[in-house]
């Protein structure tokens, strides 16, 4: 029978080397943590949910409360009582209220970013609201934005509100302002 393509595959050095896998860890590869707190709570000689557990975290979130449960018993049995230590996450993150945390989050985004803001300025100022020539333009409309995009992104920095506008609007379309 013809082994076609034999040869060539012969002459890449292919054939009859074999990779062996890199056993430079002992037994567990070491997380690349970056979070100083946690670095200095983590045992590289445990496994990573033994880990998880001392720093009082799951280790499969979307797994059931039952099986999580009769998880951390048994590995709390087999690792030599580790799960009898406190749990440590009220000492690593400071977890704040509810109510606080409403507020943080009506701080945060605004509709359109700064960058777009200033984007459709240079726009709003060379062409008004003609955002067929506005999309035809690779000058000012750098980031080649289509028609349909530039129309929805224009939309969107004309509604917004004066404390949410960071940039000046152009002469030309303050009258499409609401």
């Amino acid at each position: 029978m013809v082994r076609h393509g034999r040869n060539k595959k012969r002459r890449a050095g292919r054939i009859g080397k074999t990779k062996l896998k890199n056993r430079s860890y002992a037994k567990f590869k070491p997380p690349q943590i970056k979070d100083h707190v946690i670095k200095a709570n983590w045992d590289p000689t445990k496994s990573p949910s033994v880990n998880y557990q001392n720093l009082g975290l799951s280790n499969s979130p979307n797994g059931s409360k039952s099986a999580i449960h009769q998880e951390q018993s048994t590995i709390g049995a087999v690792e030599d009582g580790y799960r009898d230590q406190p749990c440590k996450a009220i000492e690593l993150y400071d977890i704040p209220d509810s109510d606080t945390l409403k507020q943080i989050k009506n701080q945060g985004k605004l509709p359109v970013s700064v960058e777009n803001q200033k984007y459709m300025r240079e726009c709003f100022s060379k062409y008004g609201d003609d955002y067929k020539s506005m999309s035809r333009d690779i000058k000012v409309n750098n980031m080649q934005h289509t028609e349909n995009f530039l129309r929805k992104l224009g939309a969107r920095f004309l509604l917004l509100n004066d404390s949410q506008r960071k940039v000046d609007v152009p002469e030309n379309i303050k009258h499409l302002i609401a």
